[in-house]
């Protein structure tokens, strides 16, 4: 059986109304981005710039996962940071600044150039993600959704939550997590 060729008055009308529906969509979508709220990832409850930041932390793979504890400090326009895992082995040091991020004395199983790259561009993003100056700052979507701050830049994602921040990189299916540890003074702990 045969369908009749639409004609031309009816195919130029459905073009014209698929394009009144995409710049509706893009439209709406510019607008959703400027109306968003403005706050920090990076709060005074969730980092102090002149003492040291102490983090549970977890790195999930599709196929494997890391955790232990990041310890971060503030060193002039800079942040220094270690990862150690729970037996006690510094997996990797880094140091993010306004322009980049890099990794240092990365333990052998993850010194290979595709994952360090991919963990400093992670990391050089969830640092710099409240830096003004940051080349990726105007391209952020940032909105709140039932208490919960969420940043948008292409296929990564940051999550903050009072005590945790997640950062979820959609592209290789990575999750780091950051939740902070509370320091208590050493005359409130109870024996």
């Amino acid at each position: 059986m045969k369908y009749p060729l639409l004609s031309p008055i009816i195919k130029n009308l459905l073009y014209c109304l698929l394009f009144v529906v995409m710049g509706g969509c893009s439209f709406v979508n510019s607008v959703v981005k400027r109306t968003a709220p403005d706050f920090l990832v990076w709060t005074v409850d969730l980092r102090s710039d002149y003492q040291k930041n102490s983090y549970h932390f977890v790195l999930k793979s599709p196929i494997n996962s890391v955790s232990g504890i990041c310890f971060l400090k503030k060193n002039g326009g800079e942040w220094r940071g270690t990862l150690i895992n729970e037996m006690g082995a510094k997996i990797f040091d880094f140091i993010v600044t306004d322009t980049k991020c890099e990794l240092l004395d990365v333990i052998s199983m993850m010194n290979k150039p595709y994952i360090t790259k991919t963990v400093a561009g992670d990391l050089y993003f969830l640092f710099n993600a409240d830096n003004p100056e940051a080349p990726f700052q105007k391209r952020l979507e940032r909105f709140e959704q039932d208490g919960t701050k969420v940043v948008n830049y292409q296929k990564k994602q940051i999550v903050v939550k009072s005590d945790s921040i997640l950062l979820i990189n959609r592209r290789y299916k990575l999750q780091y997590e950051l939740k902070k540890i509370v320091e208590m003074e050493s005359d409130k702990v109870i024996m």
